[in-house]
């Protein structure tokens, strides 16, 4: 990799980090029984946050309101992406799951 390849790749990944601090972030109404809130198969308390890796998300039970806010990865701009460069998933669960990998050949 020369120095302008470095230097772009450097500055995606800056711009991938400021992407992941601003999370596309949703509300949910959602099923709530014995202050739990019910969404798919999990079981939240209320109050309680809930951290998956498939989907790539993270939820916060509000069963007074009876409604999930959840947060999930941020879109990132493809443009300035070296073209010998992809943009892999991460591993494990949100947010380390969004897409971080930087894999430069």
């Amino acid at each position: 990799m020369n120095s302008k390849e470095l230097v772009g790749a450097v500055l995606v990944l800056l711009c991938i980090g400021a992407a992941l601090t601003s999370a596309a972030v949703f509300v949910q109404s959602v099923d709530v029984k014995n202050k739990y809130c019910i969404w798919k198969k999990y079981v939240i308390p209320d109050g309680g946050h809930l951290n998956l890796a498939n989907p790539c998300i993270s939820l916060t039970c509000d069963g007074k309101l009876k409604y999930l806010r959840g947060a999930s990865c941020g879109r990132i701009a493809h443009e300035g992406i070296p073209k010998n460069c992809t943009l892999g998933k991460g591993k494990g669960i949100y947010p380390k799951c969004c897409k971080t990998q930087l894999t430069c050949h």
